[in-house]
């Protein structure tokens, strides 16, 4: 299975002292954001990845190059122009993808089974498989409804009290055939875009729920809570 890690959108960029830096950069206990997603990766199998940049992308790849180091392969793909996660991913061309593809936004750190999340997608015939967990209080993430046997049935506008709704972690496996659902003449993002038009159009998507850790560390004060955590635990 292939990866694509989504860092090219307008505000890939965090301040840090006087800097800005890009988010894959941002220092996680000594080293960078990407370096760990790399490692975890390369952990669960997956040993080819797709990086797609915009802004600073030159620093990224001055640092990691072609992956060799630490036994990956690395392409890239710069955003010329804003395309949306799902815009930049049909941007790639459907021919260079494999039928599955793990993808996920760079400023999220997810620590979970993506073995297993991998083993429940082929398994269920959804054109994707969406990464869930539970809900916090006063949560920004997406909501996600999902009926019988996980199948997703909605996503609420805001927070649902609807027990069975849980949030969306953007970790998401796709099938290639979804890429066909992603319009070509605007930007589009998966999940406030191409995802609800998909239930909505009556095809198939479904909820994985994770036990793992996945965060969304996104902005300055998501990322100090963050590490606040980290500095807690005994393992990254």
């Amino acid at each position: 299975m292939s990866v694509i890690i989504l860092a090219g959108g307008h505000g890939e960029c965090m301040r840090m002292g006087d800097d800005y830096v890009p988010k894959l950069m941002i220092p996680v206990r000594g080293k960078p954001l990407l370096e760990h997603h790399i490692e975890w990766l390369k952990a669960s199998g997956h040993d080819s990845i797709v990086l797609c940049l915009g802004v600073k992308a030159d620093v990224i790849r001055a640092h990691f190059s072609d992956g060799a180091r630490w036994g990956v392969r690395l392409r890239y793909f710069v955003e010329q122009s804003r395309l949306g996660t799902a815009g930049t991913v049909k941007a790639l061309g459907t021919a260079s993808l494999p039928d599955d593809t793990l993808v996920f936004l760079g400023d999220v750190w997810a620590r979970f089974d993506c073995v297993k999340m991998l083993e429940f997608h082929r398994s269920h015939p959804g054109l994707a498989t969406l990464a869930l967990r539970k809900p916090e209080k006063e949560d920004e993430a997406q909501m996600v409804v999902m009926g019988p046997l996980r199948r997703i049935a909605s996503f609420p506008e805001y927070q649902s009290d609807d027990p069975a709704a849980m949030a969306a972690v953007p970790v998401w496996i796709i099938r290639r055939q979804l890429l066909h659902h992603v319009p070509g003449e605007a930007p589009s993002n998966f999940l406030k875009d191409v995802f609800p038009a998909v239930v909505r159009a009556g095809q198939e998507l479904y909820g994985y729920p994770v036990t793992g850790e996945a965060a969304d560390i996104g902005t300055p004060e998501r990322f100090e809570r963050f590490s606040r955590r980290l500095a807690k635990s005994a393992s990254v």
